[in-house]
């Protein structure tokens, strides 16, 4: 064999060898590198870990209860216009302090649980004319106003004339807001509404409640309970932000 013979040789398995030597890599390799496919699907990528943004949790929605007031500001309450007061007399006291209600009916005390009360008095009761109240106690739930307004009626219907004139009391259920009910009052001979008298009424809206009346006077039953009952609607009308759905 000749030298060119022999180069040829070793050169051709040289080639041989590294071809080898490649492919036998190739398989290595291949068997290192994990399958996508071998549980059914590709393998899940972790946002975070490419730099993907993260949706954070939705927080959970809490919507508070709407709270009606516990306050009683002196808007509230109806103008002197409404009652017709004969004198620009006026009184107002902020305390919660009993109800007023004639002493015949015995003391039904202050609302204990009334987180505010206003009282509103107009006129002088001079010359036998009329003096126009409204009382309003808030309450911090209806439940609390519920049980007042309730105590309340209860406490007109224990009236006694004990005056000796043959007067009397009357309670009767009147169409205004929840709970309403209407006192009426007679100085002689009760019963007719043509009998001269007095009348007061109480209602409830939501968390409020509140009494209307005309003290004194010389006016007719009939008379001063279409008066007071007017009067007792306009004054729930001005209520409304004690209910929870608001004016």
């Amino acid at each position: 064999m000749t030298q060119t013979a022999r180069t040829r040789t070793t050169t051709t398995a040289s080639r041989l060898q590294g071809a080898v030597v490649a492919l036998l890599l190739a398989a290595t390799t291949v068997a290192c590198t994990p399958d996508d496919t071998a549980d059914g699907g590709a393998t899940p990528t972790d946002p975070s870990a490419s730099g993907a943004p993260v949706a954070s949790p939705s927080p959970t929605s809490t919507t508070a209860a709407p709270a009606t007031p516990t306050d009683v500001p002196a808007d509230v309450l109806l103008p002197a216009e409404v009652f017709e007061a004969s004198t620009d007399a006026f009184t107002e006291t902020t305390a919660v302090e009993p109800w007023r209600i004639p002493d015949s009916c015995g003391d039904v005390g202050a609302p204990a649980a009334a987180t505010a009360m206003r009282t509103h008095a107009h006129g002088d009761g001079m010359e036998e004319t009329v003096v126009g109240v409204q009382q309003v106690a808030a309450f911090a739930t209806a439940d609390e106003a519920v049980a007042a307004a309730t105590a309340l009626v209860e406490a007109l219907g224990a009236c006694i004339d004990e005056s000796g004139s043959g007067g009397g009391f009357a309670v009767e259920p009147v169409a205004v807001g929840a709970q309403g009910h209407g006192l009426a009052t007679w100085y002689y001979e009760p019963g007719d509404d043509a009998g001269l008298g007095t009348y007061l009424a109480v209602t409830r809206r939501g968390s409020a409640v509140t009494l209307v009346s005309g003290e004194g006077g010389e006016r007719t039953v009939g008379n001063a309970r279409t008066a007071t009952v007017a009067q007792t609607q306009r004054a729930w009308e001005r209520l409304c932000g004690y209910e929870v759905a608001g004016c």
